[in-house]
């Protein structure tokens, strides 16, 4: 966990939130820098309570939660302004059009009435809902129902967004429509909690990730920090017998640290960390007549990283 900064725009600290007797959030601790965060973890991890206290939804049993040192729950006006929410599950109005439907949410925001159909008619520009946006939402396809959702939620121009989800249902080409426009938003100098289960699709766009689990943080950091390859940790594929691979594997284990193993006839795939002498592992594969066709620093995506967070750690 990273130290709270007077640079924060959201802090948690020791936060505890329970249903009856199930523990949603347990000593909850975090801070998460302006930028584009990445909230993972498995279903039950805790992503979405600490959403509904963000947004003022739910009260924390004990610890404290402030956004730019403002308790949500204590300050409407404030969390009505400041923050927007595009919910996973479908929240629109199907007999509306987008229109109604998005400037609807502008003045339940705040917006006049003026001020709400005109910030409509940019939000649905940026997003990409063109002449659709005078039929009946009832009409629309998956992708531009998530489209809406997003535009509901930046209509009245917040600083912090909250996005369950954003990609549900897309297809990969609306998927990168969708990414991009989040990358974009970011841009902007706003904060983005993406609360999602798809790495690949986090790792894109975000600056910034949280892994839970059990209501409990089990790390956060930058990207790059957090994926960034170990000192002396290589990734390596070697070419040969199976018999001499086997031979060769029962020698590296005994005299290495190794991250990650995988064979597959006669092909061999290692991480290994703390290797501190590249000319002596030559030598040993070359004394076990094997050819190295890869050698390389290691550097790990961010589902690497995920696996590793839930099996204990390196």
């Amino acid at each position: 966990m990273e130290p709270v900064n007077d640079e924060s725009i959201i802090t948690a600290s020791d936060l505890l939130v329970k249903y009856d007797r199930v523990i949603a959030l347990d000593s909850f601790s975090v801070s998460l820098p302006q930028g584009i965060i990445g909230m993972l973890g498995p279903n039950g991890s805790g992503k979405s309570t600490f959403v509904k206290v963000a947004m003022g939804l739910k009260l924390p049993d004990r610890g404290t939660l402030k956004i730019n040192n403002m308790i949500p729950w204590m300050n409407i006006d404030f969390l009505r302004d400041s923050i927007g929410y595009m919910p996973e599950y479908d929240c629109l109005i199907d007999e509306l059009n987008a229109i109604t439907f998005v400037s609807y949410f502008g003045r339940i925001s705040g917006l006049t009435k003026e001020d709400s159909i005109m910030r409509s008619h940019t939000i649905l520009d940026f997003v990409g809902i063109e002449e659709e946006r005078y039929r009946k939402i009832a009409s629309y396809s998956t992708g531009m129902r998530q489209r809406i959702k997003l535009a509901q939620a930046l209509v009245h121009d917040p600083p912090i967004l909250f996005l369950d989800e954003p990609t549900e249902g897309m297809d990969p080409e609306g998927r990168e429509e969708m990414l991009d426009l989040v990358s974009k938003i970011g841009k902007s100098g706003k904060t983005i909690v993406i609360c999602s289960h798809l790495l690949h699709e986090v790792e894109k766009v975000a600056e910034h990730i949280v892994i839970m689990n059990e209501g409990k943080v089990i790390n956060s950091g930058s990207i790059e920090k957090v994926l960034a390859g170990e000192k002396e940790t290589v990734q390596i594929r070697l070419n040969g017998d199976p018999k001499d691979i086997k031979s060769f594997m029962d020698y590296v284990l005994k005299h290495f640290s190794i991250i990650n193993s995988k064979t597959s006839g006669g092909k061999l795939y290692l991480v290994i960390k703390g290797l501190e002498s590249d000319r002596e592992f030559f030598k040993i594969a070359k004394e076990h007549s094997l050819q190295i066709r890869a050698f390389r620093p290691h550097v790990r995506n961010l589902e690497d990283f995920f696996m590793m967070s839930f099996e204990g750690g390196e």
